[in-house]
């Protein structure tokens, strides 16, 4: 499965806690897509590796009391969790 991030879902990717090593390698092989402005980025994962990516980042997600959406600290989590669902579909 291949996921096209935006530098902000990097860069959340990278402050991640307890992300597992097979994972941890695809992450920081993600290289930017040639040509392309702004920066997006190219991450390839197994099914599985975007299955335990998507749960794991679940955890990370906090939402606004207020307004019921995921907080602006954790909006690139449930970003990154979207993308991966929209990709298995």
């Amino acid at each position: 499965m291949e996921i096209r991030l935006n530098q902000e879902m990097l860069d959340a990717l990278k402050q991640a806690k307890h992300i597992p090593n097979d994972v941890q390698k695809d992450i920081d092989a993600a290289r930017p897509e040639p040509g392309v402005s702004p920066a997006r980025y190219r991450l390839h994962l197994s099914d599985d590796e975007a299955m335990e990516l998507s749960e794991l980042l679940q955890w990370h997600v906090r939402t606004d009391p207020a307004t019921g959406q995921a907080s602006v600290e954790t909006a690139a989590y449930a970003d990154l969790i979207r993308l991966i669902m929209e990709t298995q579909l």
